[in-house]
């Protein structure tokens, strides 16, 4: 019984971390408001030419960490394969996204605004 409890309210909490998302996604379209999930960001970090890549394995699992800075804009990226670990972004001194893979703040595909 409890079992279906727990995952009747995952599937409850699943769903509206769905729509929270779509109705960011929705508004930040409708306002002209700059926006881009964890996982395109985590792409942009890892294509950019001025990235700093270093490999690191630890207790045989390897690990890629990724550095960007820009004008005003810094980033760091922590992967294990294909999988994001932890995102972090900045600008101006003020951190706009924070992700940790084992944490449920933001979901990959959630929009976070850029602005």
């Amino acid at each position: 019984m409890a079992k279906n409890k727990n995952k009747m309210k995952e599937k409850a909490l699943s769903a509206v971390n769905k729509i929270k998302a779509n109705i960011k996604e929705t508004y930040y379209n409708i306002a002209d408001i700059p926006s881009a999930s964890v996982q395109q960001l985590a792409d942009f970090i890892q294509k950019h030419p001025e990235t700093q890549v270093t490999k690191k394995e630890l207790l045989g699992v390897s690990y890629t960490f990724y550095r960007l800075n820009l004008s005003d804009e810094s980033f760091y990226l922590e992967t294990n394969s294909s999988r994001i670990l932890q995102l972090d972004g900045f600008s101006k001194g003020n951190q706009f996204v924070e992700y940790r893979s084992y944490r449920d703040s933001y979901k990959l595909n959630t929009p976070i605004k850029l602005t």
